[in-house]
């Protein structure tokens, strides 16, 4: 590649590095930061849960203003906000002002991830975009998978404040170099943002986010009340953006080949979340050690950030919805392989294929799609809109499974279901496929 793109390639990566990272690196911290923030036991695993919120919120509304005033411009912001959250939740202060950087955190984020994937769209050549997809869904897995030992080692080593300001010098290195890599946008619609709109679905989105986090957590009441209240504001969403001038959906369409994509990325997403409840199944139904029942969803991270890269390498040669079917099949069968073979090689076995299936899914291939079926002008709004159906499948999964529990062959077999669900999704998706549009 020309060295242009190449210093562009490594910018998106980077930026990508930084946003996965975040999510986990704070993990090993939440004790220490309960205690010193005086606040009650586990209450700092909302940090957590505001970021993941809030990512999802901020995504439909990134992709807008990318698509309008130009992805260079937003992806710089992105790693703005993102250096300016990290920087307040370093310096201290109240838990409710942790809570606050760790939303400015997320919606820097929320401007960096899905607009890396749609300039992967826009500025490289047709022939080698799945494998950088491929790629950069590589690199989310990796961040995600060593975020947390590096966590704990400055939570050690240097205390917890470092978990927040290590990421400041990455996110000013980030926003620099997309200021001098990004190429000038080609067409930019600086039409104004539909502001009820966007405020309409920030509520519908956080609203069965937080609904599902709240019946994670078994606060019934709640969960259940936050949920319909979000479901009550999507017709009323709907309506208005039909009408709305500057939608921040545009000409999204999700009754054809969209739909069916963004459905397969919630079922994909719901897929991966099942790995929260193999070390339980390790210590309980295994008895394994704590240290054994960590290191056993090895096979599964190793699997998902190969097949990744050789997902996006496949989806190039033979296009996107056989990878994506392959992913979903191996979801399946591996769900399936743990409860009927049984111990140890069962749980291994099964673990690599669901790992394999799941690098698969998250990778090249939704996004290769997405990027073909949305609309001219539109490639940062419908990534971002992927994202935000991966969001609701991420948080819908746990409470999926938890249903379930004790019997875990039921909760293993409820993962197999999913994967039965996207690859009917996948086959219905077989005649949609286009290449990526250029812009």
């Amino acid at each position: 590649m020309p060295t242009q793109r190449t210093a562009l390639l490594w910018t998106l990566m980077l930026g990508v590095f930084l946003g996965a990272a975040d999510l986990n690196l704070i993990a090993p911290g939440l004790r220490a930061i309960d205690v010193a923030s005086h606040v009650s036991a586990g209450a700092g695993a909302w940090l957590v849960s505001v970021y993941g919120i809030v990512y999802a919120v901020g995504l439909p509304i990134a992709g807008a203003l990318g698509d309008r005033h130009g992805r260079r411009l937003v992806f710089v912001g992105g790693a703005v906000l993102f250096g300016l959250g990290s920087l307040l939740a370093g310096l201290g202060g109240s838990f409710g002002m942790l809570l606050l950087a760790r939303g400015v955190q997320a919606l820097g984020a929320a401007n960096l991830i899905p607009l890396a994937t749609a300039e992967i769209g826009a500025a490289f050549p047709k022939s080698r975009r799945g494998a950088l997809l491929g790629l950069m869904g590589a690199v989310y897995g990796i961040a995600a998978v060593i975020a947390p030992p590096i966590g704990g080692v400055l939570v050690a080593y240097a205390g917890w404040h470092w978990l927040f300001l290590v990421t400041v010098p990455l996110a000013a290195a980030v926003a620099l170099l997309a200021l001098f890599t990004f190429p000038a946008p080609v067409e930019v619609r600086p039409a104004p943002v539909d502001v009820l709109g966007a405020l309409l679905t920030a509520a519908c989105v956080g609203a069965m986010l937080i609904g599902f986090e709240f019946l994670r957590r078994g606060s019934l009441p709640v969960g259940v009340a936050s949920l319909v209240f979000g479901m009550l504001l999507l017709p009323n969403l709907g309506f208005w953006e039909r009408s709305a001038s500057g939608s921040i959906f545009g000409s999204l369409d999700l009754r054809g080949g969209l739909g069916l994509a963004y459905a397969a990325g919630l079922l994909g997403a719901a897929g991966m979340v099942l790995a929260f409840f193999v070390p339980l199944y390790a210590m309980r139904g295994l008895q394994f050690s704590e240290v054994q029942s960590g290191l056993a969803l090895l096979p599964m991270a190793i699997a998902a950030a190969l097949t990744s890269w050789l997902g996006g390498e496949f989806t190039d040669r033979i296009g996107p919805t056989p990878v994506l079917a392959a992913g979903f099949l191996l979801l399946a069968v591996g769900g399936y392989a743990i409860p009927v073979l049984g111990g140890t090689v069962g749980l291994g076995l099964g673990l690599l294929l669901i790992g394999a299936g799941v690098g698969l899914i998250m990778g090249a291939p939704l996004q290769y799609l997405v990027l073909g079926l949305a609309p001219k002008g539109q490639s940062s709004s419908a990534v971002a809109m992927l994202g935000t159906f991966r969001a609701l499948g991420t948080a819908a999964g746990p409470v999926l499974y938890a249903s379930f529990l004790p019997a875990f062959s039921q909760l293993f077999e409820a993962a197999a279901g999913v994967g039965i669900a996207g690859l009917l999704a996948a086959l219905m998706l077989w005649g949609t496929r286009r290449g990526p549009n250029p812009v």
